[in-house]
This record gives C-alpha cells, structure tokens and sequence, in this order.
C-alpha cells in the first residue's frame, strides 16, 4: 500500500527531497559533512606521519644487516653521510687515537644515565672515522666521568661499524673531553683540544659492530651496537583508521536520523512543510464555484441548526388587531361560516 510518499514502510524520495528542503534538517546535514572533513583530515594528517615514520625506518631495514663495504665508497672524504646511508655496515683500517677520546654525556641505557665512548679510528691516509664504541655507567666515586674507560685495541685495528649521521649541537658547560651530543662542531673542537695533530673526521660517525683483534683483557663497554633497535611505527595507522570511522559514523547518524523521521510521519501522516502551508492559505476555486479551502457541507446527519435571517415579527396590540380584523373578513367570505 502506497501512502505519503512512503511504500512498504521505506521513504519516499520525495519525502527525501521534501526532508532535505527543511532548514534544521539542513543545518544537521551541514553539520555531519563539517564533521566528516575535519575527521577525514585528521586522518590523512596520521597517514603521514605514518609514512614519515616508514620513511625514518627505512635505512635501518635495508642496511643493518648488509654486507659491510669499504668505508670510501659510503662516506668518502670531504662528504656527510646520507640519509639513504644510514645505518649501512662499512669496514675500516687503521688505528685508534686514544689521546683524542671522547666521553658524550647524559646517554640514558636501561633507565641509567651513563657516558658513550668516542675514539677516532685514523686511516693510512689522515682522515678518520669517529667510532662509538659502546657505553659506560656514570662512577660511583664521581658522576663527572665514568670510574674508568677501557682502552681500545692497539695497534693496526680493522673495525666494522654502522654509519650515523651527526647530531644536533646542545651548548652546554662540561669538563674538558666531553660533550654534550654527537655534534660535527663540538666533537671536532673537543679532538682539536686533546691532541697536537688531529685527524681529519669524515662527515659522521659509526657505531661499533666489532673489531679485530678485540680489546683483550681490558674491561669491555657495552657493545653500541649490541642490539638491534626495533622498528616501530607508531600507533598512526589505527589512528587513521578511527578518524576515516568517525567521519563515516557522523554521515550515517543523520541519514539513520532522517529515516527514522520520514518512517514516524508515515504513520502519523506526512507533517505539513512551509511550502505546504502557504500553498493551503491560498484561495482557489473549484468546478463548483466553491472557494478551495471553504468548509464543505456535511454529507451526511442531520443539518445542523441555523440562526434565522429574517426579522422576528414585533408582537403587541396593533398587530392583534389586525389579526382579528382579517379572521372577521374570512368569516363574512366563507358562507360555511353562516348559521
């Protein structure tokens, strides 16, 4: 059964459009797709920063575990390292410069704050390769330096370690030796101060993956590179996922809510809108004559009682002797009247 632009209890698309011509309905749908950009743009705003963090991950899944080359062919002389380059194994010769040491302070490990060691591996040639060859806890007898730092391996050394770019400068006041980051200016000022003749550092440093011979008997460090850091995205996909959701959820409560609407018209009768009521208010005639929205007559029952248009006749003593006067002249008329 069809009945006010509804069939079979599902709404009309006339009652639809007659819906999306209502100012509050409008002003919710409105609403819902200013609710939908702005969840749709937080989500490509986490899509980003999602992809950003692949991108920041992506040296280290290409290049930890690949086979070690010559360290001329990744960062030759006079060159920084790449971000492509990053955390890519290269094989170095030559021999530690101890009197050129340098402690990096404030280098948390396992909720401690402790030291990492720098020492520059110089080549054959002059230049050297700044190695970080693991990390130390702060002393006990004095936490401006570590108890003790073992000293590397003498002698003609060949290392493996992974390549870093330099990090940001932090000024600061520390003791002669020690540095506040892994800083290409700080670094080379520090090496500059410790030594008569310092190297020539290549443009970054290096982790530590091994080294041969070992360090002997001499108290080891931590390893730097002992372990692998884990690779993480980060929670932006499902972030992105959940703002896509919401943009979505706010387009289906307003159309939920408009069905919802449109099916309790239907069984009540479609409510009249603004159009509908000024279309009612105008006067028009009908074939008969009748103005349309004119009452109609009743079909059926009984009239209903009206109020007389004629003067009530006035009651009183001329009136009653006419009366008498016309019987009297009836009664002379009719001889039926007569004895």
């Amino acid at each position: 059964m069809t009945g006010a632009g509804v069939q079979d209890g599902r709404p009309g698309s006339r009652n639809v459009l007659r819906l999306l011509r209502e100012p509050r309905w409008l002003r919710g749908l409105a609403v819902a797709v200013l609710v939908a950009l702005v969840c749709c743009a937080l989500g490509r705003w986490q899509w980003h920063r999602r992809e950003e963090r692949l991108a920041a991950n992506a040296p280290l899944v290409q290049n930890y575990d690949a086979t070690p080359a010559p360290v001329t062919s990744v960062l030759p002389v006079g060159t920084s390292v790449r971000d492509s380059a990053v955390w890519t194994p290269v094989r170095v010769t030559g021999t530690y410069d101890t009197d050129a040491t340098v402690l990096v302070r404030n280098r948390p490990r396992d909720d401690q704050f402790g030291y990492e060691v720098l020492v520059p591996l110089v080549q054959a040639d002059g230049s050297a390769l700044l190695v970080d060859r693991g990390w130390l806890p702060a002393g006990n007898d004095s936490a401006e330096r570590p108890d003790t730092v073992p000293a590397p391996p003498q002698g003609e050394v060949t290392v493996v370690a992974r390549l870093r770019q330099w990090e940001d400068d932090k000024r600061g006041s520390v003791p002669a030796g020690q540095v506040t980051s892994i800083a290409r200016g700080s670094v080379t000022a520090a090496v500059d101060a410790a030594v008569d003749t310092p190297p020539r550092l290549l443009g970054g440093y290096a982790l530590l993956a091994s080294e041969t011979p070992a360090a002997g008997a001499e108290p080891a460090t931590v390893p730097a590179a002992a372990e692998r850091p884990e690779v993480d995205e980060g929670p932006h996909l499902a972030y992105t996922v959940q703002w896509f959701g919401f943009a979505l959820t706010a387009l289906v409560v307003w159309v939920v809510a408009g069905r919802r609407e449109l099916q309790a018209r239907s069984e009540v009768g479609a409510e009249p809108t603004a159009e509908d009521d000024a279309a009612a208010a105008e006067p028009r005639s009908d074939d008969a004559g009748t103005p349309d929205g004119a009452a109609a007559p009743a079909a059926e029952g009984p009239p209903s009682p009206r109020r007389s248009r004629r003067p009530r006749r006035r009651e009183g003593p001329d009136e009653a002797a006419e009366d008498a006067e016309l019987d009297a002249a009836a009664w002379d008329r009719d001889p039926a009247h007569h004895p």
